[in-house]
């Protein structure tokens, strides 16, 4: 029997063995029924994309993505980090101060602390997208095992410098040829994500962060927010309207995955260590392509 790498992650081992490419999705096994047929269109999740002006080319993400499958260690952190600027718009610096406490994984909301800079923002509250929050519930789960999660601890284990400089080592490598650096890149196309989603002018400064003494929006613009996120992504229902249908595997489902796969010589999974998470995620960047 054949390892899988560590940088590997059982979702490309599915893709390999002919899983069903659910696009915006991280890729469950391919849903054939005992005698082998394959589960009909009108029987399985169908997204129809809408017309959209992004700020980012597709090719980008993916020379990311193909970077990033490479990284090994707590560098793995990088492609986490690329996805959720791209995904919620934080600045690289208020990313790198928001604490596990403030994130609410049940509620969709992240508290992001007050900036040192500029001195006329305040504190926020913002909406986690289906995506962010199925990856932080993996992060989160992933600590967990190893017994070293601390909701006092930053979701980012890395100081501004030091996040940039992975990111643009990541973008160097990738060959990323850009008129900005990726950072401030990837806000400017989450605010083009946001108004593709219908957000107003007010509803992305929440998001966002952008307006003048932004004060943190009330539980109707956020609720506003999370429905409007919700439709874009799953072609006009919320989450709790789709979520039976949705193919996204519970964090605790892919960590017991693995953990089978371990046992039976089918998953190589290297011991915790200070640099090594063992269930750490795979962030596929590909899927912002989509």
């Amino acid at each position: 029997m054949s390892y899988l790498s560590c940088e590997e992650d059982i979702t490309d081992s599915q893709l390999e063995n002919g899983a069903l490419d659910c696009g915006r999705y991280t890729l469950p096994f391919q849903p054939n029924s005992l005698e082998g047929r394959r589960l009909s269109r009108p029987e399985l999740f169908v997204w129809t994309p809408c017309e959209r002006n992004r700020h980012l080319d597709d090719g980008l993400f993916l020379k990311l993505d193909e970077v990033c499958r490479q990284l090994t260690g707590l560098d793995r952190y990088v492609p986490l980090i690329i996805f959720l600027m791209a995904e919620t718009g934080l600045r690289i610096e208020e990313l790198c101060a928001v604490k596990w406490e403030g994130v609410s994984l049940d509620k969709r909301r992240m508290d992001v602390p007050k900036p040192r800079w500029p001195e006329e923002h305040e504190a926020r509250t913002i909406v986690l997208s289906v995506r962010v929050r199925w990856y932080l519930e993996q992060v989160a789960l992933a600590l967990e095992e190893d017994d070293r999660f601390d909701p006092l601890a930053n979701i980012v284990p890395m100081d501004v410098p030091a996040a940039r400089r992975a990111l643009q080592d990541v973008g160097r490598r990738a060959q990323v040829m850009l008129g900005e650096p990726l950072f401030d890149a990837l806000r400017c196309d989450a605010k083009a994500r946001f108004k593709e989603a219908g957000l107003t002018k007010a509803e992305q400064d929440i998001m966002l962060g952008s307006a003048l003494r932004i004060l943190p929006g009330s539980q109707e613009d956020l609720i506003s927010i999370q429905n409007k996120l919700d439709w874009h992504f799953l072609d006009g229902r919320t989450y709790e309207e789709a979520k039976d249908s949705i193919p996204l595997v519970s964090a605790a489902s892919i960590i017991r995955a693995r953990k089978f796969f371990a046992e039976r010589g089918l998953l190589k999974i290297e011991d915790a260590s200070p640099t090594v998470i063992r269930h750490f995620p795979n962030v596929v960047l590909r899927i912002l392509v989509a």
